[in-house]
């Protein structure tokens, strides 16, 4: 399968959205959010904050052509890092490894210092994103805890591959 990082344009911001509906309604199974009134997830995300924004980086995954997530990166000025904000695969994509892929890319990308964290209620996010950044970087990272101490993080400084 080809995988590819499609920065996303103005013009797609609403399927980013979308999108983000369906990573939220995935992780009503761990952290019990309830849908609203309309019928749907609420997302309150600022989509073109972000677009206007240089230190984001927002992709569409593809795998062969066919939207298969997002990613979305942001370098923190301050700190000096990479910061993976937010990653989302459609289920269908799961178990072929799309989501380790997509992430090799994105690390890929942007030499540097990196950091992704993760939720204390989001076990298999910890799971997977342990077991990525730990491929990756031929386990050379430390785990930490979230700024927020709200679950553990990786940080790693990317090597050129």
């Amino acid at each position: 399968m080809d995988i590819l990082l499609e920065r996303v344009s103005e013009d797609q911001l609403m399927s980013l959205k979308n999108l983000f509906v369906l990573a939220a309604y995935d992780l009503t199974e761990f952290n019990n959010t309830d849908i609203g009134e309309d019928g749907l997830f609420q997302v309150t995300f600022n989509f073109m904050d972000w677009y206007s924004e240089p230190n984001y980086h927002m992709y569409f995954i593809r795998s062969d052509r066919s939207l298969a997530g997002f990613v979305i990166v942001k370098k923190i000025q301050e700190e000096k890092i990479y910061y993976l904000n937010h990653f989302f695969i459609l289920r269908k994509y799961r178990a072929l490894k799309i989501g380790q892929q997509a992430a090799f890319k994105a690390f890929d990308s942007f030499k540097g210092h990196w950091r992704v964290s993760e939720f204390d209620w989001n076990v298999p996010a910890q799971i997977f994103w342990k077991k990525v950044v730990s491929r990756y970087t031929s386990n050379q990272f430390i785990e930490t805890r979230r700024k927020d101490n709200k679950g553990p993080a990786q940080e790693f400084t990317n090597q050129v591959r």
